[in-house]
């Protein structure tokens, strides 16, 4: 396998909602919900409850991620809007741009269907989780700019940031089937491995079930290969801690976005407030018991730990990535790739970064996001993924 870079599971098609302001005031006055009902923690049962989550989370500026009770409710949601058809899925969406970078992957998918067959570039080598099913289940991703007011009834707010919030039920991202002995055989060379994480599954049965026949395969890698693991906002939120103890031994690098780690404190963060920021950093990390800690946000990425300056390089091309996907989408080229690594840094974030190293030394390598202000209309779906798909490989021969 050319390259020696593998990923799995995760693979879903995307309904990439195109954002109307005025169908989202709309919908509030339809619905008529008001400014007292948006919690972050309202229970997902109907459409209307998916409406106040979304809206909570616009106005506060965290992005998330719904299962609701009913699959029609996803259907209804996305009726409302216009809506491009992608590929999402940490892994699937990592290696679609690794293709437009010129590198070859091993993937195991969770679902497969006629979109995936059709989007998955050539380059991917691809072992499907499941028979071709004739029934899509979309996952719906509502993207809302920076700086968009919504007023309807009583709700007035500005969204303090770019953001996104995805809602889905899918009966393939629920129950992740895991190819062992299909998949695990292509995996023997591979340099580095990115396993995305399990955010959807919510029984714990299948998760137990999910996390054996993962290890299972992890099992097939080389001993030189560098497991990195992408965290999520899980739906359960208990989860999230039970596989990263479950995968203790297997991660070499864990890597989660601003929303994740302010999960993890429990409190929102200023991510320009340095002392606030080292504090939460030593936190996590000491708590997760990791090598390296990766944290990428909208102004900067860093990696902390003893090997943190060896993934300079990694962070250069995750940043390089998302910021391509920020300003061009899906349709850009190599060339606009290396173009965005010669972009201005962020002022604001360039100073941060030199008080971040000020207060954590050389266990610290942080670097700035880009200035995207010019960008007037930002793709801000799938960063996450693309910082992941430039990211790695800078992993390879890390160990």
């Amino acid at each position: 396998m050319k390259d020696k870079i593998a990923m799995g599971f995760h693979a879903c098609v995307d309904y990439e909602l195109i954002w109307n302001t005025e169908t989202v005031e709309q919908i509030i006055q339809d619905y008529n919900i008001r400014a007292d009902e948006l919690r972050l923690d309202v229970g997902v049962h109907t459409e209307r409850d998916a409406w106040i989550f979304c809206l909570a989370h616009l106005q506060a500026g965290i992005g998330g991620e719904i299962v609701p009770d009913d699959a029609q409710a996803v259907i209804d949601f996305a009726e409302h809007f216009d809506y491009k058809v992608t590929l999402g899925g940490t892994p699937t969406r990592a290696a679609i741009v690794l293709d437009k970078l010129g590198y070859k992957t091993a993937l195991q998918t969770s679902c497969w269907n006629r979109y995936v067959r059709e989007l998955l570039p050539d380059s991917v080598t691809a072992v499907p989780g499941t028979a071709e099913d004739k029934k899509i289940y979309p996952h719906i991703v509502l993207q809302c700019a920076q700086g968009t007011h919504i007023y309807a009834g009583d709700i007035s707010f500005t969204t303090p940031r770019e953001n996104r919030i995805m809602i889905s039920r899918d009966d393939t991202s629920l129950d992740i089937p895991v190819k062992v002995m299909e998949f695990g055989p292509l995996i023997r060379d591979a340099g580095v491995f990115l396993l995305g994480c399990f955010s959807e599954v919510i029984d714990r049965y299948t998760l137990d079930r999910l996390l054996e026949e993962t290890k299972q395969l992890l099992d097939y890698l080389p001993k030189d290969a560098v497991l990195i693991y992408e965290d999520g906002c899980y739906v359960v939120k208990a989860f999230r801690y039970y596989v990263q103890h479950a995968l203790q031994g297997y991660i070499d690098v864990l890597s989660m976005n601003e929303d994740e780690l302010q999960e993890y404190i429990g409190q929102s963060l200023d991510i320009l407030d340095a002392p606030a920021v080292s504090e939460a950093i030593r936190q996590v990390y000491e708590a997760l018991g990791v090598e390296t800690l990766v944290v990428h946000s909208a102004k900067w990425a860093l990696a902390y730990g003893p090997k943190a300056q060896r993934i300079r390089e990694s962070l250069i091309g995750g940043t390089a990535m998302a910021t391509t996907r920020f300003r061009l989408g899906d349709d850009f080229t190599e060339e606009d790739y290396e173009e965005s690594k010669k972009m201005e840094d962020r002022e604001d974030a360039t100073i941060f970064c030199d008080e971040l190293r000020q207060i954590l030394g050389r266990k610290v390598c942080i670097i700035p996001s880009k200035d995207m202000s010019h960008v007037e209309n930002p793709t801000v779906v799938g960063l996450g993924d693309s910082f992941a798909g430039g990211f790695l490989p800078g992993l390879l021969g890390l160990k």
